[in-house]
């Protein structure tokens, strides 16, 4: 999918029409998110928790304390009362669904663990699930793998300075960042690059191969990219699928701080970056766009937990452009 990448305004409305409540859900907002009471409320909603999920974590949400008489806003215009009575209303009622299972990063792990993720192909700080069938080795040629690997990147790298310097390129499928080993010698990071479509990856190498990859924050640092030894083949070729989402719905659940406290919960993620694109005329919905560092279990996760656990409160999530994609003219 090629994308004409938009600037955000104060009117998102205009830009993004689906940020208005679809008539067949603008009944079942329930009154514990709308305190400003932009839409009239005709019947209540209740989460129903699935008895046979488990969650990663406990499901207690929180947000930094504040002081109440000098009220503050974040950037989706929510006051910290409204952001708290939306997260009190989820912690005795939303419920317990995973849609992907992960490795946390400070799980222990054995030396027998250790040598069974190398004996399957993957490093030892590999924290996804190596008997998934599509985070292994894809059985093709390696003209259609997808997969890129960077070596010699900041030692404090971050998933956005990672893809901050990839535009106009593809849409990136996965990301993984290996932080620097200096006991084994490795002082630098390195990085897996996962595209959606071999395009996007042969275009990323033939600009890269030889140069060298650099990011914006440190453009003295010259990373050495080649084809990743675990191919990865092509995914929703041509699709709409991407690692970005755009998320609407009443401003006490589609803020940052309420959205990031709830989406640890249920899964391990990495943030690009949120973008705040307005509200919509009443003040009554938001728009937040979350760029993950992957579609693969990330933003596709957060969208299946999303439009599962918050469909009936009136919010719509849906995928939108990546930035590192190739843009498309008028």
């Amino acid at each position: 999918m090629h994308c004409q990448q938009r600037a955000s305004n104060s009117s998102a409305a205009a830009e993004f029409p689906w940020i208005q409540i679809p008539p067949s859900r603008s009944s079942a907002v329930p009154s514990q998110f709308n305190v400003t009471s932009p839409v009239q409320v005709t019947q209540s909603f209740h989460f129903q928790p699935s008895p046979s999920a488990h969650p990663r974590t406990p499901l207690r949400l929180s947000l930094p304390t504040v002081n109440e008489h000098e009220p503050s806003h974040d950037n989706s215009g929510t006051t910290p009362s409204t952001a708290n009575g939306a997260v009190a209303a989820a912690n005795n009622a939303i419920s317990f669904y995973h849609p992907m299972n992960c490795r946390s990063s400070d799980e222990p792990q054995s030396q027998q663990e250790a040598h069974a993720l190398l004996l399957k192909g993957f490093s030892p700080n590999y924290r996804g699930d190596p008997d998934l069938l599509r985070n292994q080795s894809a059985a093709i040629s390696a003209e259609g793998n997808c997969s890129l690997f960077l070596v010699g990147l900041a030692p404090d790298l971050t998933t956005h300075e990672l893809l901050s310097g990839i535009r106009g390129v593809g849409r990136v499928y996965a990301t993984h960042i290996n932080p620097p080993v200096p006991e084994r010698g490795h002082v630098y990071s390195a990085a897996k690059l996962v595209f959606f479509e071999r395009q996007g990856a042969e275009f990323f190498y033939d600009l890269y191969s030889t140069t060298g990859y650099a990011t914006p924050r440190n453009p003295h640092l010259r990373a050495r990219v080649t084809w990743n030894r675990v191919r990865s083949a092509e995914i929703d070729k041509e699709g709409r699928r991407s690692r970005v989402l755009l998320v609407s719905g009443p401003p006490a659940i589609v803020s940052r701080a309420f959205l990031g406290a709830y989406l640890d919960t249920k899964m391990v993620y990495q943030l690009d970056e949120v973008v705040h694109h307005g509200a919509s005329d009443d003040g009554g919905r938001v728009l937040l766009e979350f760029r993950f560092g992957s579609f693969r279990c990330q933003a596709e996760a957060a969208r299946m937990a999303l439009m599962r656990e918050f469909r009936e409160a009136g919010v719509v999530c849906e995928y939108g452009c990546d930035p590192c994609d190739a843009v498309q003219g008028p």
